[in-house]
């Protein structure tokens, strides 16, 4: 077949926003600095592409980092890279308008392993100074909100291989799955309430105890449910210990938290 060459001009703007979306898609994330780097247009250009880009549902705003990401698609790497991709791209303006209400930060945390990892946190736009966990950071199954939302209401089958693995685990983080009565007693009470809260001994370090090493935060975490009874991950919110009670947050912040996840949940069953 012959190559086509047209006799007409092309649109620089349109070949302008195709170069600078080829770049977000190559580096699979890019800040506006090295997309202003890498492409040689100006700040104030790329702004507009890339507003465009975003208006057009070919970019989003990972808001952790302020990179402009590709928008999932079926050239992406695999079914699980295209659902946790899906998934912050469905997170990030939800979290933005979360803490617009409530004030505080959240994280949305997924599960790696028999453990959970951040994958979008809006903890460098927050109001308040907080510990900054970056993307990709290890979070404690069993002592951590998120990881005790996530293992109350996720499926029996995948709970049991992630207790199986923990009770093989020789850290210090994860003895607790060697007492099989003060987890169902933690899972029963996270059902009940319908939120996970953190372990009083826990101070953010996966191993360590909040005497050793406390990152002055507490947590409150709900899960991300699909229409399947499958469980997409958790979204938390977090607060500098002492400032609040938990049970000032809980009014605070509950609904709000709760009605961001069903929201996210809803997004994600629309891209499905």
């Amino acid at each position: 077949m012959s190559r086509w060459e047209p006799k007409v001009k092309t649109i620089d703007a349109l070949e302008r926003g195709l170069i600078v979306l080829d770049e977000v898609r190559a580096t699979q994330g890019a800040s506006l600095q090295a997309l202003h780097v890498s492409t040689g247009y100006a700040k104030a250009t790329l702004l507009r592409i890339l507003a465009t880009l975003q208006l057009r549902g070919l970019i989003w705003r990972r808001i952790a980092d302020d990179f402009f990401c590709p928008a999932s698609s079926l050239n992406a790497r695999g079914r699980q890279a295209r659902v946790l991709d899906m998934l912050g791209q469905c997170a990030a303006p939800e979290l933005d308008r979360l803490q617009a209400e409530v004030l505080w930060p959240s994280d949305l945390a997924v599960r790696s392993g028999s453990a959970m990892t951040v994958r979008e946190t809006n903890r460098s736009q927050s109001y308040f100074t907080i510990r900054r966990d970056n993307i990709g950071f290890r979070i404690n199954m069993l002592r951590s909100a998120v990881g005790r939302a996530y293992l109350a209401f996720c499926a029996d089958r995948e709970r049991e291989s992630i207790l199986a693995a923990l009770r093989k685990s020789s850290r210090e983080g994860d003895a607790l799955a060697h007492d099989g009565a003060a987890i169902e007693a933690m899972l029963a009470r996270t059902r009940h309430q319908g939120y996970g809260l953190r372990d009083q001994r826990f101070g953010g370090d996966y191993d360590k105890p909040r005497k050793d090493q406390n990152d002055r935060l507490e947590a409150m975490a709900v899960p991300i449910m699909a229409a399947s009874g499958r469980i997409y991950g958790c979204v938390n919110v977090v607060w500098i210990q002492g400032v609040r009670t938990t049970d000032q947050m809980l009014e605070q912040c509950l609904e709000p938290l709760c009605r961001t996840a069903r929201t996210i949940s809803v997004n994600m069953q629309r891209h499905a």
